[in-house]
């Protein structure tokens, strides 16, 4: 099951790797991890998204708490979060083929960056299960490259504790 963590942390050097080193010795696998500014320049946002059973996620957001710089983690996969991930793909395009593209872009939202004589560049946001839907609709095209940027997760209102609030900025 893939558990999402969302640490809020100094912005100082250093913290990402004691996160990722935290996870590593213990042999925990990070499927993403994505780290943003947030409203005060001097903290910053993790998104982690690993493949844990329950007592392993609770034993890793325990580890986590633990390190300094740390202020706040939440383990927010139960509380169906709002999760956007990112892609970049390029494509394989003839003319024959590039109207179809056009459309799949266009059903998906995506944003078509570049149109050469062999390839398109495409771009898309949304769930993470939409990426992997847009891109299984450009599989038969021919995916030339990716870059895929990870999951950034937030709480949803309602659900909103709010981990950056617990930090006075």
């Amino acid at each position: 099951m893939l558990r999402i963590f969302i640490a809020i942390t100094d912005n100082e050097p250093g913290v990402l790797d004691r996160l990722a080193s935290t996870f590593r010795r213990r042999g925990f696998n990070i499927h993403s991890l994505t780290v943003s500014p947030t409203l005060d320049p001097a903290v910053s946002r993790f998104t982690l998204v690993t493949d844990l059973d329950d007592k392993a996620a609770r034993a890793a957001k325990s580890f986590l708490e633990r390190l300094v710089n740390i202020h706040s983690v939440a383990d927010v996969t139960g509380t169906t979060p709002l999760l956007r991930d990112t892609v970049l793909l390029r494509v394989a395009a003839t003319g024959a083929t590039q109207a179809g593209l056009f459309q799949i872009a266009n059903l998906f939202q995506a944003e078509v960056l570049d149109v050469g004589a062999d390839s398109m560049v495409l771009a898309g946001s949304g769930s993470p299960e939409r990426i992997e839907a847009f891109m299984t609709a450009l599989r038969p095209y021919g995916l030339l490259e990716m870059g895929r940027t990870g999951a950034v997760a937030m709480q949803r209102c309602a659900a909103a504790a709010s981990l950056e609030t617990a930090v006075s900025f």
